[in-house]
């Protein structure tokens, strides 16, 4: 996924290699960095610096005529994202869209090839940073707890199961003050600037490391008899995915209060309700279209009772529109 999807994050535990490669031997990151900008032709409106091999930094400044919605793709990477201006929603596959505004830190975590469906409205301007660090930088820096640092974000814009994490958060000043440092850097090319740059970039990533120490969501201990009632919501999820299954229903169904509910269901699960859900239902849905089931039916048979809103979700989280799954029309 590019920088151009305005996504950014923290590296999660599963490795990814030094040369940016996806397991498949797809493109570096940065080629897909340099393939997003050239499709949003933003290229003039974009600065590249690297300062150091294993840090990469893009600053972004332009204006948006029209409305943009794309499909980023690409290999593993690690990036911290700052946004000055703009606005506009990103999301992951199978996972829920988040809305980003001004004065907001994005962390993007990749351990594999990732896509996505990011959205920027028109007639505004778009100002941000983003920093990519290499996962060597990463364990050489901060050794395994940095390198897993992704590990324990969780949230519904997020996939833990396929070890990819999306977070949003307030920029703290310290980080909006570095980041706009970078970003009107006007020292020559050399040695200076690259000094400059880099422990800038450091410092970015150190606020952010100690913001997460106080904020990041951690697994809750779930006891055993709590831990059996999630896995019955799991089950009712999985084998009754097509009834109305609010968070209150399944509470009562299992003899849970709701907070204990989700907070239990992250930990067992590794995945809020919500999100759990969706997955469950897009990929029965899949099933069912390969099948030869039709597009309505396969909406309410799932859950959905509005048909643009199940073409929405599906065509975010499987590529393309359920009508044309498997080149059914």
């Amino acid at each position: 996924m590019g920088i151009a999807d305005l996504n950014a994050g923290v590296l999660c535990a599963q490795q990814f290699e030094d040369d940016g490669k996806s397991d498949a031997g797809a493109a570096t990151w940065r080629e897909a960095v340099d393939h997003e900008i050239a499709a949003l032709g933003w290229a003039e409106h974009t600065r590249v610096d690297r300062p150091e091999e294993d840090v990469t930094i893009f600053v972004f400044d332009t204006v948006t005529p029209h409305d943009l919605t794309f499909r980023p793709r690409g290999p593993a990477t690690f990036s911290l994202s700052v946004v000055f201006d703009g606005a506009g929603t990103l999301s992951v596959d199978g996972a829920a869209p988040l809305a980003v505004a001004p004065a907001m830190g994005v962390l993007f975590t990749s351990g594999r090839e990732t896509g996505g469906l990011n959205t920027i409205p028109g007639g505004q301007r778009v100002h941000m940073l983003d920093l990519r660090f290499e996962r060597r930088f990463l364990l050489k820096a901060g050794g395994a707890p940095l390198a897993r640092l992704g590990g324990d974000l969780l949230s519904e814009h997020s996939r833990p199961d396929q070890d990819v994490f999306l977070v949003g958060f307030p920029a703290p000043a310290a980080l909006l003050q570095s980041a706009r440092d970078i970003a009107a850097c006007a020292l020559p090319e050399g040695l200076s600037r690259n000094l400059f740059l880099y422990s800038k970039a450091i410092h970015c990533l150190s606020v952010v490391v100690q913001t997460l120490g106080h904020t990041t969501l951690k697994r809750v201990a779930v006891r055993r008899e709590d831990r059996e009632r999630v896995e019955r919501a799991r089950a009712i999820i999985e084998g009754q995915f097509g009834r109305d299954l609010s968070i209150a229903r399944l509470a009562r169904e299992v003899g849970l209060n709701e907070r204990k509910l989700k907070e239990g269901f992250r930990a067992v699960v590794g995945n809020s309700v919500h999100a759990y859900l969706r997955q469950v239902r897009l990929d029965a849905a899949a099933t069912m279209l390969e099948a030869g089931a039709t597009v309505t039916e396969t909406a309410l048979a799932v859950g959905f009772d509005s048909l643009s809103h199940f073409s929405k979700v599906f065509t975010a989280a499987k590529g393309v529109a359920p009508s044309r799954y498997l080149g059914r029309t």
